[in-house]
């Protein structure tokens, strides 16, 4: 869960329903998926099992999807991994070590994924959260 594809689920009219379906029937398991305004030209993100990132890229490559890929190994992408602890505060302590960091940054969190923990994570009762940060003043699509 070290990538996120944010794209703009833009067929005609904006479809979320049919960009997951086309992923479905390539075989893409998505680990993790969220977004705001999806339909009303927010971005849609989507996190492939790991392994799977270039199949769910192909898809949207050749169904024309917008998208960008964000990488949690490049601080400048704004997109932090952060492994909750599955317990009361758990994902407040990934917020707030976030926070810090953004204010340091002139940054603001644009939006929170949480994902489902592989076996091992389940195991350790850690929870996989991307957190998503821009710089201030930033548009929604803007990286």
């Amino acid at each position: 869960m070290h990538m996120q594809i944010r794209c703009n689920p833009v067929a005609s009219p904006p479809d979320v329903d049919l960009l997951l379906g086309r992923l479905a029937e390539a075989g893409v398991n998505l680990v993790a998926v969220g977004g705001s305004d999806v339909e009303f030209g927010g971005e849609l993100a989507l996190v492939p099992e790991d392994g799977q990132e270039s199949l769910a890229i192909d898809v949207l490559d050749r169904f024309e999807y917008p998208h960008r890929e964000l990488f949690v190994d490049n601080p400048d992408s704004g997109l932090r991994l952060c492994m909750a602890s599955h317990e009361s505060g758990g994902l407040h302590r990934c917020l707030q070590d976030a926070s810090i960091e953004n204010r340091e940054r002139g940054w603001k969190i644009r939006d929170i994924l949480v994902g489902v923990p592989d076996e091992d994570e389940f195991e350790a009762k850690k929870i996989p959260v991307h957190i998503y940060s821009q710089p201030e003043g930033t548009q929604q699509a803007d990286s």
